[in-house]
């Protein structure tokens, strides 16, 4: 499944983020799929994909003492729209 994470810090530790996270090991059981840097708003955009809950937690504990990440599932719009009208067919 996919998963969408903004993991957002104060611009106070915005040298230890970049520290970190070039010095980082990828994290097991995770593929990303696509990373950005908000390189004015002190946020970090991820689109993943996660081989259980485990490892879906695993990979945003290591940040928890620099900052805060929201985890969303996503779906591609055209999949999810086909699934949704599907689903409305059924009530």
């Amino acid at each position: 499944m996919l998963f969408m994470a903004i993991f957002s810090y104060s611009p106070e530790d915005r040298n230890l983020v970049i520290e970190r996270g070039l010095g980082s090991e990828k994290a097991t059981g995770i593929k990303v799929v696509g990373e950005w840097f908000d390189i004015s708003g002190h946020r970090v955009f991820r689109v993943f994909e996660a081989e259980d809950d485990a490892h879906l937690a695993s990979s945003v504990f290591g940040w928890s003492d620099l900052g805060v990440t929201e985890i969303f599932p996503v779906m591609d719009t055209e999949k999810a729209l086909k699934l949704l009208k599907k689903a409305g067919k059924k009530s």
